[in-house]
């Protein structure tokens, strides 16, 4: 439980920060009587929104976590630490790796060289045959950090010493990769339905604390901005957000089924069970709720800060710094439009730097992502719904419906349980299949988002572009004349 400390400040720095940005803006607002736009305007609006999304994002999660643990408590094979120093651990761990996954069922259903016996990156690759003979009673992991056959022993005991020390410069890559993942050699990252809904509070308390911050802001400063203006559009028939809703989770969650299905073709995954929990006493509903609880609380953060304040908030600033080097105001909008994609775009695949698996192809993928995110910001006119829709369908069809690792989050279930394929006879396909990142660091997340981006154009066409370029110049112009 938090201390009182924690929650004197907790609730004094966001009260404090409100009063601080009802000062700035008001005064801002005073100045600007005349509805004047500046860059600066936009920069402190952009500056406040951060600070208060943090902090309003920290206060929601203090106030949730309560609750969250205590109801973890009382979940279904729920372990939970009594001290919340274990607690707090135990919630940011990446996996744990107190959880043995897959079941030795799972195991007799793989194929020979995707299974081994827990060890260090020496470990022997064993067959299902050898499995069911010599481990009974032992743990069994996935993937095959070495090239030596147990069914070769006697072969390869007699090798030269020119062929052992030629094999051993050649794995010194192996190795390094082998290290990495000795303890977690299946590459997928889980965590208990207990641990779950305490990480979803946390992902539910940050998208509370963006939209709360996203109000205050826009409430103190009427004149430049507005709910709508960063895409939370609430639109009459009210079926129109639920539309956009709708195709943006169909679209996400379609062309991370494209994904799935090649790599299943290809031999890159296998299945190994349906409707499964990490832990055979909780319940897969219940967990599942968790689950999606989190990519809600995801979806909804990272879209509104950043496709509503950064890129949307971003391009007005932009065209108002570079409105005169241009002869027109539609050139001047296709530059800040181009460059604030590209800001919003490295932004959101640096927040992913620290991920579990994290490498140099992922951000990079994930930087094509980020485009793709802004391309449904302006094909739906503005509006965040279909960007907020894209996002969960992705997530939730990833990581929970296909058992696919998202940017490294843990699993607690999965409609669809697979295998990774591991590293075999010194080959890795970590680099196709993503590994521990999952398939946003794979060869097919390209392909994906371009998929995406011409599904989501064939379904809006190009008329909410259009409308978006030409709201943006509207904004901008109508102000300054």
């Amino acid at each position: 439980m938090p201390s009182t400390f924690e929650y004197a400040i907790s609730i004094i720095l966001p009260l404090q920060l409100t009063w601080l940005c009802s000062c700035i803006l008001s005064d801002d607002e005073t100045e600007n009587d005349n509805n004047t736009v500046t860059a600066a305007r936009y920069l402190w609006q952009w500056c406040l929104f951060v600070l208060l999304d943090a902090t309003y994002g920290h206060l929601f999660h203090v106030v949730l976590l309560v609750p969250s643990r205590w109801i973890a408590r009382r979940l279904p094979g729920a372990v939970v630490p009594a001290e919340d120093a274990q607690c707090t651990i135990q919630e940011e761990e990446a996996n744990d790796a107190s959880l043995v996954w897959p079941s030795d069922e799972a195991l007799s259903k793989l194929p020979d060289g995707w299974v081994v016996v827990k060890g260090d990156y020496k470990a022997e690759t064993y067959s299902v045959t050898d499995i069911a003979a010599n481990t009974k009673g032992t743990n069994v992991y996935l993937a095959a950090p070495s090239t030596v056959q147990r069914r070769n022993t006697k072969k390869q005991s007699s090798k030269s010493k020119g062929t052992r020390d030629k094999d051993e410069s050649q794995s010194d890559r192996q190795k390094e990769t082998a290290k990495r993942t000795q303890h977690q050699p299946y590459f997928l990252n889980h965590a208990r339905g207990s641990t779950r809904i305490r990480q979803a509070s946390q992902r539910i308390g940050a998208a509370c604390g963006t939209i709360l911050a996203s109000h205050v802001i826009s409430s103190f400063s009427r004149s430049s901005v507005s709910l709508e203006d960063i895409g939370l559009v609430i639109k009459q028939p009210f079926s129109s957000i639920a539309i956009d809703l709708w195709n943006g989770v169909c679209i996400g969650a379609s062309i991370v089924a494209f994904i799935f299905i090649v790599e299943l073709m290809m031999g890159w995954i296998k299945i190994i069970g349906y409707f499964e929990t990490v832990t055979p006493k909780e319940k897969f509903a219940v967990n599942f709720t968790w689950d999606v609880l989190f990519h809600l609380g995801v979806s909804i953060n990272e879209e509104v800060m950043l496709r509503g304040w950064m890129f949307t908030l971003g391009a007005r600033g932009l065209w108002v710094s570079s409105a005169e080097w241009f002869i027109d105001g539609y050139t001047a909008a296709i530059f800040a439009t181009v460059s604030s994609v590209i800001l919003q775009s490295t932004l959101f695949s640096l927040l992913h730097f620290s991920s579990p698996g994290s490498t140099a192809i992922s951000l990079l993928n994930l930087f094509l992502g980020g485009v793709a995110a802004s391309l449904n910001t302006m094909v739906a006119g503005g509006s965040l719904w279909l960007g907020i829709g894209w996002h969960f369908g992705w997530n939730i069809m990833m990581g929970h419906v296909l058992g696919r690792s998202t940017s490294g989050i843990p699993m607690s279930c999965a409609v669809v349980s697979v295998v990774p394929k591991p590293t075999v006879r010194g080959v890795s396909c970590e680099s196709l299949h993503g590994g521990t990142f999952g398939p946003e660091l794979g060869v097919l997340a390209p392909f994906a988002y371009v998929l995406g981006m011409v599904m989501v154009i064939y379904v809006y066409g190009w008329e909410g572009l259009r409308e978006w370029r030409e709201e943006l110049i509207k904004v901008m112009v109508d102000p300054l004349q």
